[in-house]
């Protein structure tokens, strides 16, 4: 079966660059100007490779048609000799180039392969130039100049990133991050990758609506509180964000003064979603997604009786015991002040 997962911590951390090349790209020319293949120390490996997990999340989307030419091209290079690596970092980033001709900065553009144990990444970056200024002393005078052509450690110089994975075994193709949409893809990237979103961004509220509760449900015995309550929480989020962030979403969902039940917890979520493949995706929350049905909590106990309920347990004077009593059965409690016969 098919992995909806992206990168994990593990994963990150597991990342070996094996190729690396580097190509740039002018305002003022439509033509890249093309460097070789870089061999790279240990610790410019470290630098580029804490580039590569900073960009390893994202929007996650498929191909468009059987064989588009990116995907071709990925699939060729992955495995290309040197001679050929080089030859086909010249054809992407060309192709990159003729599609982005407005609103562009001076910057490069980062053709890597990367393995991750035996499974092999490609990732494209487009990196914008960043202002350094170095200063020379004289005369107790400090004289600034400005260093051109430099890598920065600043995460907002990464525009643009496409990690695509040509194993069949997931069910995303590309994992797509762009600064200029942050919520999903301007259209010449997606003219550039032939893709469009493996999910819609209803399909993204319905998911990150029920994730806090599926996580909760499967965790109900390790500190977890009932579920409806975790729901809630993410309904209440996705209600006033803008677009949706995981990292926001996990501290909205899981709040505890216990801070080392606090940290647990949210770790445990951030695995949940990593595995669930919602982390690290970017959208929209579609407000109108968010129904009454949508909201509603419902449980069933063994005997087929079903409990309906809106909001917090609280809010409807109904307590479900966490544990099963000495006689193995559950507590469930509703105080109310009138019982209709419905049906």
């Amino acid at each position: 079966m098919s992995k909806e997962s992206v990168l994990s911590i593990a994963d990150k951390e597991a990342i070996k660059i094996e190729k690396l090349i580097f190509h740039i790209i002018l305002t003022n020319d439509i033509n890249p100007v093309f460097l070789e293949e870089v061999k790279i120390t240990n610790e410019q490996q470290k630098f580029f490779r804490d580039r590569l997990a900073d960009a390893s999340q994202g929007r996650q989307f498929i191909f468009t048609e059987d064989n588009p030419p990116i995907k071709v091209l990925a699939e060729e290079i992955v495995n290309a000799s040197d001679e050929n690596f080089l030859r086909i970092s010249k054809d992407i980033t060309s192709r990159f180039r003729t599609t982005h001709t407005s609103n562009m900065n001076d910057g490069v553009f980062i053709i890597s392969i990367a393995s991750i144990r035996t499974r092999k990444l490609l990732f494209l970056i487009k990196l914008d130039h960043k202002k350094v200024y170095e200063y020379k002393l004289k005369d107790n005078k400090a004289l600034l100049e400005e260093v051109k052509n430099t890598f920065s450690e600043d995460k907002t110089a990464i525009q643009k990133v496409a990690l695509i994975d040509i194993n069949p075994n997931v069910v995303w193709d590309v994992l797509v991050f762009d600064r200029s949409c942050p919520s999903g893809i301007t259209k010449f990237f997606g003219s550039f990758l032939s893709v469009i979103p493996r999910e819609t961004e209803a399909d993204l509220t319905r998911k990150a609506q029920s994730c806090a509760r599926r996580w909760a449900s499967m965790n109900k015995f390790q500190g977890v509180n009932e579920p409806s309550s975790y729901k809630n929480k993410a309904r209440s989020y996705l209600t006033f964000v803008d677009t949706f962030n995981s990292e926001q979403y996990i501290e909205a969902v899981i709040q505890d003064s216990d801070n080392e039940k606090q940290r647990y917890l949210r770790e445990s979520l951030r695995k949940f979603m990593i595995e669930d493949g919602l982390y690290g995706q970017t959208f929209i929350p579609k407000k109108d997604i968010l129904t009454k049905k949508e909201c509603k909590n419902i449980r069933q106990t063994a005997e087929g009786v079903k409990i309906e309920w809106e909001g917090s347990l609280e809010e409807n004077n109904i307590s479900i015991s966490d544990t099963k009593d000495r006689q193995g059965l559950y507590k469930i409690i509703i105080k109310t002040s009138d019982i209709k016969d419905i049906q």
